[in-house]
């Protein structure tokens, strides 16, 4: 018999394993893109690693709880 914490279990791999197959999928597609128009290593690392990022929305500026956040932390504003 099948407990209820065993499907819990289950049920959270196969989200953990999705997720890491759509982050998978996203690196791969950025590195294919990256190939072909990068012009040294370390543009095509930074396009591979920013792959998983998405844009900010206006809404996302304009939210009051996150309107100060430094949105990219490398740049000093």
């Amino acid at each position: 018999m099948i407990s209820v914490a065993d499907i819990k279990r289950l049920e959270n791999q196969c989200l953990e394993r999705l997720q890491s197959d759509e982050l998978y999928q996203l690196r791969n597609d950025a590195k294919l893109r990256a190939v072909y128009s990068s012009k040294n290593y370390d543009e095509f690392k930074d396009i591979v690693d920013a792959a998983h990022l998405g844009a900010l929305t206006a809404q996302d500026k304009r939210n009051a709880q996150t309107k100060h956040r430094l949105w990219n932390s490398v740049t000093k504003n």
